[in-house]
């Protein structure tokens, strides 16, 4: 069975899988909200990823085009789907409550990726920083409304499957463990018996504790990349996760703890992001192919060390745009 799944996995990149399981979410709560489970309706749900695609696509677009940067459209699918599900939907349709953080939350999340970059490579989680921006900028917080035990199978479903494709079971231990470890550090007062039953399992079912495990903390371009730098971004997050986390009278939210932790990642593994000019293309033999790209970049590297290639092109299918990797 498990072979069967990873086969499957292997035909699928990362972003487009991704993409599916979000998709899949917002369904899930459709279905749910449909039948009222959920106190959203599929009409407030499709209402609210409207606003927040078309102001994510637009942003995009506008600053791709003024950093003359080479844009992922999927990227920004993601981004917008992971706010659907953590914005608060609309009540009605022109609830100002929803407009004035989902429109601006799109606006900062799309600009992080630009602005807030270094050697061409944005250090924050985009959708953790668009709603950390609403909240400290204009008091609008997001609300995270997926954590909710209704929605928890699919999480699962979905976002263990990420973690598979990943391989990045160590970053998701290392960040369950440490939140679990912080619950019983803040709640030692109480008795094993309450916070058994009645901590660990609130804070693991009415907050979004596996979506944030499995979606936003596993996204690569923003983690560490060697086993135990992972194991220690994800319990540091793990740790911040926990809400009694606070400086002064400052409590930490989710998206706060990630971008804490996306700081650390940077420190200790920083990336960049290299763009290469096609050359000419070589025909080796009917469906083969040689590229040679010109290289600016001077090179400095151990042996083992690797490079991740990316070469996008207007028609991707399943597996999205093809990538390789180039070991030095």
């Amino acid at each position: 069975m498990i072979t069967v799944i990873d086969s499957i996995l292997n035909r699928i990149t990362m972003y487009r899988l991704v993409l599916y399981e979000l998709l899949f979410l917002v369904a899930s709560a459709c279905a749910l909200g449909f039948f009222g489970v959920i106190a959203y309706s599929p009409a407030a749900l499709l209402y609210s990823g409207g606003v927040i695609f078309f102001t994510a696509w637009i942003a995009n677009e506008i600053f791709a085009y003024f950093f003359d940067a080479p844009s992922n459209p999927e990227s920004t699918y993601l981004t917008a789907l992971i706010l659907v599900l953590i914005i608060t939907p609309p009540h009605t349709l022109y609830d100002i409550a929803f407009l004035s953080i989902a429109i601006p939350a799109a606006l900062l999340a799309v600009a992080s990726k630009y602005v807030v970059a270094i050697h061409k490579k944005h250090i924050f989680n985009p959708a953790a920083f668009g709603v950390a921006g609403t909240a400290l900028l204009l008091g609008s917080a997001a609300s995270w409304w997926i954590g909710t035990p209704w929605m928890i199978p699919s999480v699962l479903v979905g976002g263990l499957l990420v973690v598979r494709k990943l391989r990045r079971f160590d970053l998701f231990f290392a960040y369950l463990a440490a939140f679990l470890v912080g619950l019983f550090a803040f709640n030692y007062q109480k008795s094993l018996y309450l916070i058994a039953t009645i901590t660990i399992p609130h804070a693991l079912f009415y907050a979004p504790v596996f979506f944030f495990a499995t979606v936003m903390l596993t996204e690569p371009l923003t983690m560490p990349h060697t086993k135990w730098l992972r194991v220690a971004y994800g319990a540091l997050i793990g740790l911040l996760f926990v809400p009694q986390v606070h400086i002064g009278s400052w409590y930490l939210t989710p998206e706060l703890a990630l971008l804490f932790g996306n700081v650390f990642a940077y420190i200790v593994s920083p990336k960049e992001k290299l763009i290469l000019t096609l050359l000419k293309k070589i025909r080796i033999s009917h469906s083969v192919y040689e590229f040679v790209f010109a290289n600016p970049y001077p090179l400095l590297f151990s042996a083992g060390q690797y490079l991740e290639w990316t070469l996008p092109h207007t028609s991707p299918d399943a597996q999205g745009h093809p990538a390789w990797r180039e070991i030095l």
